[in-house]
């Protein structure tokens, strides 16, 4: 897995709210700011609106939370891997299958190379959304799988109502 400790750090720093120069993000990580410059393309690469005034330096257009892996924990008995950028989260528990337990979640804050339905495209811009999978092990089973899984996803229609519609 590639280092991404560099511009996570940035990102906590910018998510405090206010400008921050170059300089002292690059004071704070030991770097130079071509080098804090080049992070926050990567940052915005991810999709995070982060913008630069001369003489004042970046901040984040819109306030950003970003998630909390022992907070996520407390109060939960199954094992969760918080992996701020991942590939896939799928992909990441597939990987490990055969040494987790059931009910095992990796979450991540974004997902290069996720996965819609038939294959799609899965876009998740950075710290949007939660991005989630949970691995179950099946008693009986692979053949016990041949049944979709379904979930309920509520939908607001325009006429305000809540609906739930079935995936």
């Amino acid at each position: 897995m590639k280092d991404h400790s560099a511009k996570l750090s940035i990102l906590r720093t910018l998510s405090r709210g206010g400008f921050h120069s170059g300089e002292e993000l690059g004071d704070a990580l030991g770097m130079s700011r071509a080098a804090v410059s080049k992070h926050i393309k990567g940052i915005q690469a991810w999709g995070v609106d982060v913008f630069r005034v001369q003489g004042k330096g970046y901040r984040l257009a819109q306030p950003l939370q970003m998630l909390d892996e022992e907070a996520l924990k407390q109060g939960v008995s199954k094992p969760i891997s918080l992996i701020p950028i991942i590939d896939s989260t799928n992909q990441y528990l597939l990987e490990r299958s055969e040494s987790l337990e059931s009910g095992a979640v990796c979450i991540a804050e974004y997902q290069a190379k996720g996965r819609g339905r038939r294959g799609r495209e899965w876009v998740s811009p950075f710290g949007s959304n939660l991005y989630m999978s949970m691995f179950w092990r099946l008693d009986a089973g692979m053949a016990a799988a041949w049944v979709k899984p379904c979930r309920r996803c509520r939908y607001r229609r325009s006429t305000g109502a809540t609906r739930y519609r079935w995936c």
